[in-house]
């Protein structure tokens, strides 16, 4: 019987059943996608799987300890040998360990409620966790939505209907109209574009089908949408356990969060039949995943030492009995190659980070200086600070290699952003794809103190949705669009917007604007629609187009007085207000008490 578990034919026939029983697993195992069939058989935990691994162990052993125990301890090649073997009953023990005491689970947790049931996939019950989940949030986000926008002329004659997609242009054949629709709002069926006719273009103009945009002789108005396809889900989730303090994480698709030694992915988002936001996590326990890494490591450096040291052992061996230097060179090159093939395949089986998930987490503080190259999305977790020393000059891309609508080229934050930029050192924001604008700075529900920066080349420079972003003596220039903000928590204060498509737009609240310049855009600023609450007092406000644009359904009131209406030499005609509202119940603009010259601190043209 010894002499059967020491014998490498056993050795050999084991590994074949193993993998045969490995490549029949794979197929047969539905794990978490049979819902509503009956359970797939498990090769993995069957006794057809496990019998045969644990007489593999025992065969190691049987084999290993006889001929380490004839081998010499000085010799490296009885440690490599040792070595090797140890790295297979280590990869075995975590594999056995992760099959007993790990899981695969799935649960819809419901938003804003506490919750600790699962359903454990392995045992194939409802269990509970030993600590609490809250999904505090969450948002899906989605590819750029398909349309049908219609055009007709003055008579009303309809000059085409025509399939685009948000944010491309297109041109209504021999009108020199061209259009850009920019966002539809499914719930209240309107479309914001932008226009260009005869050398006139306006921007920001909303259509809905009983109220078209009129542009030039022309009409526009949106006929027709298609639901847009999902880019990619977040959530931000607090866990809870007895006797500690709660933890907070934000999960992505391929971004998972680890709390007491279980991994949670989100896996979709939903509403339940009362209309409540749902999202679904999985979590995973792999506790023999150190053990199973540590042996696979172990095992390839070792294998690799050993097939070395043969081939310097040949090497000497050949040297001392004549044998032919061509043969024993080819000896040696056949060596060589199969360790670096071993070499290769570990690097490939080991460290699959090397083709990491597109995008970058920072989940701990971090420091940029010198000059950065943002070339895939950054996200900054809730609890990370990002600092940007003075001097910096961060280059982001406008390229889509992920293809999901946007440029690679932004900057998600959750956490913490402090641009530390000097007056005469600023922290510079500028495209890297020459000829493309990168995204843009995105904040949510963050908190940022920005100074002395300049930002240039974007399709919005800022995105601020809620949350405490305060903005001092920076240069937003030559953008798409300036900033684009939700709620009332940004603050600008001796800020230069200026050459932009539109300066500043807010909606659902609106910014504290204070001795800042925003001129020579096309618009000013817009109030694009909800519950007001803005605060622009003490600019210097000129424009080419608009000062001021209101939405149609702007709802609240904005408060734009002690502002000086000029200064600027371009086109324009100071103090222009185009307000777009018709119902008695739209809020008040107040742009009274006009200042008669430009205010102190307020800044001018800086240098380039």
């Amino acid at each position: 019987m010894i002499r059967l578990l020491g014998s490498t034919k056993l050795t050999i026939a084991l590994c074949l059943f193993l993998a045969g029983g490995g490549v029949a697993g794979s197929l047969l195992y539905q794990g978490n996608t049979a819902f509503g069939k009956p359970a797939a058989f498990n090769v993995f935990r069957s006794p057809l799987f496990l019998v045969p691994a644990g007489l593999l162990v025992l065969n190691i052993l049987f084999c290993v300890i006889p001929r380490l125990r004839e081998m010499s301890a000085r010799k490296p090649r009885t440690w490599s040998f040792g070595g090797l073997h140890l790295g297979l009953l280590l990869l075995a023990a975590g594999l056995a360990i992760d099959g007993m005491y790990g899981f695969v689970g799935t649960q819809y947790f419901p938003v804003a409620v506490p919750y600790s049931g699962y359903h454990n996939w392995r045992t194939g019950r409802d269990e509970t966790l030993p600590f609490t989940v809250m999904v505090t949030g969450s948002e899906a986000r989605f590819h750029p939505r398909n349309l049908q926008v219609g055009v007709k002329d003055a008579e009303g004659k309809k000059v085409g209907l025509f399939v685009v997609r948000e944010g491309v242009s297109f041109e209504a054949p021999g009108t020199g109209l061209v259009v850009t629709p920019r966002k539809f709002d499914e719930e209240r069926k309107t479309l914001v574009l932008d226009a260009s006719v005869g050398g006139a273009r306006q921007t920001g103009l909303t259509a809905t089908a009983a109220a078209p945009a009129r542009v030039g002789e022309y009409t526009i108005m949106p006929e027709a949408f298609f639901n847009p396809e999902p880019s990619g889900y977040v959530a931000s989730v607090r866990f809870t356990a007895p006797g500690r303090a709660s933890e907070e994480a934000t999960l992505r698709i391929n971004h998972p969060a680890a709390f007491a030694g279980t991994s949670f992915s989100i896996v979709a988002l939903d509403r339940d039949r009362y209309g409540n936001a749902i999202v679904g996590l999985q979590m995973t326990r792999e506790p023999g995943a150190p053990l199973f890494w540590t042996g696979a490591l172990l095992f390839g450096m070792s294998l690799v030492t050993h097939l070395l040291l043969k081939n310097a052992s040949r090497r000497v061996d050949g040297t001392e009995r004549g044998t032919d230097p061509a043969d024993a060179r080819g000896r040696d090159a056949a060596t060589t190659g199969v360790a670096a093939g071993a070499v290769l395949f570990l690097v490939l089986c080991l460290f699959p980070a090397a083709s990491h998930a597109f995008g970058v987490v920072i989940d701990r503080d971090a420091v940029w200086e010198g000059e950065v190259r943002v070339t895939e999305p950054v996200t900054v977790g809730k609890g990370a600070v990002l600092t940007i020393r003075p001097g910096t000059v961060v280059l982001l891309s406008g390229e889509d290699r992920d293809r999901d609508g946007c440029a690679d080229g932004y900057v998600l934050v959750f956490g913490d952003l402090r641009v530390e930029g000097e007056k005469d050192r600023p922290v510079r924001f500028r495209g890297l794809t020459a000829g493309k604008p990168w995204q843009e700075i995105f904040f949510k529900g963050a908190r940022a103190v920005i100074r002395n920066a300049v930002f240039e080349g974007a399709a919005w420079a800022l995105h601020i949705h809620d949350g405490d972003v305060r903005i001092e003596d920076t240069v937003l220039r030559g953008n798409e669009g300036g900033a684009r903000m939700k709620g009332s928590g940004a603050v600008f204060t001796r800020c230069l917007i200026s050459g932009n498509g539109i300066g500043l737009r807010f909606w659902d609240g609106g910014p504290t604007v204070t001795a800042s310049a925003i001129e020579a855009n096309e618009t000013g600023l817009f109030y694009r629609d909800g519950v007001g609450g803005g605060k622009i007092n003490g600019n210097r406000i000129a424009n080419r187009e608009w000062d001021v644009k209101i939405g149609e359904w702007a709802a609240g009131d904005l408060d734009l007085s002690g502002n000086f209406w000029g200064a600027w030499d371009g086109m324009g005609t100071p103090g222009r207000v185009r307000d777009y509202r018709e119902r008695k119940d739209a809020g008040k603009i107040v742009s009274d008490r006009p200042l008669t010259a430009s205010p102190q601190g307020v800044p001018g043209e800086r240098p380039r």
